[in-house]
């Protein structure tokens, strides 16, 4: 074994890591940017059927990159809590247990906070559910 070619891989692995890490911010902040962009062309603009799935599939692209960020960005925190023991045998696998953790608790499904799976399908349909929620606070 080389060792010193096996210290300098890893140097440079450990390296990598951290340059991306030092990236993400900056990805994250241009991805919500881009989505702004599209949010407030349709705030802004009528547009057709054609150009609404364009948008549509252009922001679900965008969201799907976010989410990489976002996850990769809780990642890099744990691993950045966890890095000082990297130097110790016994705490590697301590470490790679808890990112695994980390890992398996960000890839759980996203819960939605305001609408329900019937709200979508409502929304799906056309139908406007804040107004109706908002007209049956009215009638109650």
């Amino acid at each position: 074994m080389d060792v010193m070619a096996k210290i300098n891989e890893a140097i440079r692995l450990l390296n990598a890591i951290d340059e991306y890490g030092s990236t993400l911010v900056a990805r994250l902040s241009d991805l919500d940017s881009k989505e702004q962009d599209l949010l407030h062309y349709i705030e802004n603009n009528r547009i057709n059927p054609l150009w609404c799935y364009n948008i549509l599939k252009k922001i679900k692209n965008i969201r799907v990159e976010r989410r990489k960020v976002k996850n990769d960005m809780e990642l890099m925190s744990k691993y950045n809590d966890l890095k000082n023991r990297l130097a110790s045998k016994d705490n590697r696998e301590f470490i790679l247990t808890q990112l695994h953790i980390k890992e398996k608790q960000l890839n759980t499904t996203y819960k939605n906070r305001k609408y329900d799976e019937d709200d979508i399908r409502d929304i799906l349909k056309g139908i406007d559910v804040d107004d109706r929620d908002k007209q049956e606070v009215q009638d109650n």
